[in-house]
């Protein structure tokens, strides 16, 4: 029977380094990714999101590096946004408008956590307990507060297992969907000679001089 702790006891929740130790963050191929609220969907982070911090990380924001396992959770903007750190992302930091939860693994198992986090009924708490105003807000102390329904640790790890299965087939059909509406203009194009009438329209060469003046009509004449 699954037992009710508050996700403070299960995992240590990390809140977000503060923004003015991201001097020098931009865009670009170097230094360590940082994960943004938009880099996080469908409970994975992005391969290469786009902002990466200064080449070495900093002493004081080493305690804000991921390593697989954690789980990165949007607490500012779009709340409920949440991802589990795969071994690609080892190291990387977590934007000021995240937070880190890192779950105690013998107590809870990782893949059952971010599953049961992402269930819409806990989403809504979660919401219920945000701060609304100009932009939606999470605190450390509202995430370590939400109460967690916890079965035996043998059965999370069976129940993750099982999610990873469908998770692999919603994959595998939305690859086939990609696939299938790609290939449905390609078989108009093909049926029509590989182009569309009207697709290259020539461009229109300018008129003579003369031509452009008979268009406009004749000039008035001036009076004397």
């Amino acid at each position: 029977m699954a037992r009710i702790q508050r996700l403070g006891e299960l995992s240590e929740v990390t809140p977000s380094p503060s923004s003015d130790q991201f001097e020098g963050l931009g865009e670009g191929l170097g230094g360590t990714p940082v994960i943004a609220p938009g880099d996080i969907a469908d409970g994975k982070i992005a391969e290469q999101p786009l902002l990466r911090s200064l080449e070495k990380v900093p002493d004081s924001l080493e305690r804000f590096q991921v390593a697989p396992g954690d789980l990165v959770m949007v607490r500012q903007g779009a709340v409920g946004r949440i991802a589990l750190v795969e071994e690609r992302s080892r190291g990387w930091l977590y934007h000021f408008a995240c937070m880190r939860v890192r779950p105690h693994r013998a107590l809870v198992d990782p893949g059952y956590l971010i599953a049961y986090l992402s269930h819409p009924k806990v989403l809504d708490q979660l919401l219920t307990r945000a701060n609304v105003g100009t932009v939606t807000t999470v605190t450390t102390r509202m995430v370590e507060e939400l109460p967690v329904a916890v079965p035996p640790i043998a059965e999370q790890r069976l129940l993750t297992g099982a999610l990873a299965e469908v998770n692999a087939q919603i994959e595998n059909h939305r690859r086939s969907l990609a696939r299938l509406e790609a290939l449905r203009p390609a078989l108009i194009t093909h049926v029509l000679g590989g182009e569309v009438p009207g697709e290259r329209l020539p461009v229109p060469a300018a008129a003579p001089e003369p031509v452009r003046r008979a268009a406009r009509g004749p000039r008035p004449r001036r009076l004397s």
